[in-house]
């Protein structure tokens, strides 16, 4: 169903009487799904690794910044299209700061405001915070020749979003698509596709042989298709399947891989970086229990 032309009351309590803004993980809902709203771009339902459910992304930029979150160490959970409940209190706070608040098209009807991406944080000390994100597009924040009175209308439903927010957390964050690290989105991207592939997980148990033989055979000006051929004959295997490997090794922080320093291919050398980290972790920190139990063969 469309939650947007003519919304009448009586659906909007129908919809809230379904929201639980305190689940989490493979248990939370989000308010929006894709089929509910236009998108700006793309719209995309993807397998989260984190929370073992489906998440519904409205734009690329969504998705971007969702791979930032799944990548993070400090990140636990992530809740898209997060609804701004009680609605009474978005309606109060729009007559505090004399603006109107939105209603869906076609009606008088208050909308449910929503957050973008709402992601729970583990800090330091093993504490967990809120950080809400609101994500758009640089070009909707500029204002333009035609463009003017919707940019006005974008800038007063974030200084809604931001009061509601700041009464709860500490920090509320707007992201555009202008602070996006662009190499470091696309890697992650582009290698995804490695750990999300099941038929693959039968070379779980050689991912530490393949990270320690990663290492032996790189150097700084070998191109990585040459590093996949002989890290392919050490192990046995294909180098389609070390490709497979290569992408779950960089995601599960097997690899001191730099990311952010050029997008990778399989025609240039790779950047390592200063490996700090230790070389064996048990899994990605914050993947639901679901995400891990497909990698309960690999000793790593």
């Amino acid at each position: 169903m469309r939650k947007r032309w003519g919304v009448s009351e009586r659906q909007v309590k129908q919809w809230i009487s379904l929201v639980d803004i305190e689940a989490s993980g493979s248990n939370y809902r989000p308010f929006l799904h894709v089929r509910d709203v236009p998108s700006m771009g793309r719209s995309a339902i993807i397998w989260g690794l984190k929370t073992g459910r489906h998440h519904q992304f409205l734009s690329d930029l969504e998705y971007f910044y969702s791979l930032l979150a799944e990548y993070s160490r400090s990140v636990i959970d992530i809740r898209e299209q997060y609804p701004l409940l009680p609605r009474e209190e978005t309606i109060a706070i729009a007559k505090e700061i004399g603006i109107c608040h939105p209603c869906y098209p076609g009606s008088n009807t208050p909308i449910v405001m929503t957050t973008d991406m709402v992601l729970t944080v583990r800090g330091i000390s093993s504490q967990t915070s809120l950080l809400p994100l609101s994500i758009k597009y640089a070009s909707a924040l500029a204002p333009v020749d035609g463009n003017k009175e919707e940019y006005e209308r974008t800038i007063e439903k974030l200084q809604i979003e931001k009061r509601y927010w700041l009464r709860r957390c500490p920090e509320w964050l707007l992201s555009t698509d202008k602070m996006l690290p662009l190499n470091k989105v696309h890697n992650l991207d582009a290698l995804r596709t490695a750990v999300i592939a099941e038929e693959c997980d039968w070379l779980n148990p050689l991912l530490p042989k393949f990270a320690h033989a990663f290492r032996i055979v790189w150097s700084e000006r070998k191109r990585l298709k040459d590093i996949y051929a002989e890290t392919a004959i050490e192990l046995r295997v294909t180098p389609a399947d070390i490709a497979f490997l290569f992408g779950r090794a960089v995601w599960l922080r097997l690899l001191p891989i730099d990311l952010d320093s050029i997008v990778l291919h399989d025609e240039f050398p790779v950047v390592l970086t200063p490996d700090v980290a230790r070389t064996a972790q048990r899994g990605l920190p914050g993947w639901s229990a679901c995400s891990r139990q497909r990698f309960k063969e690999c000793p790593c």
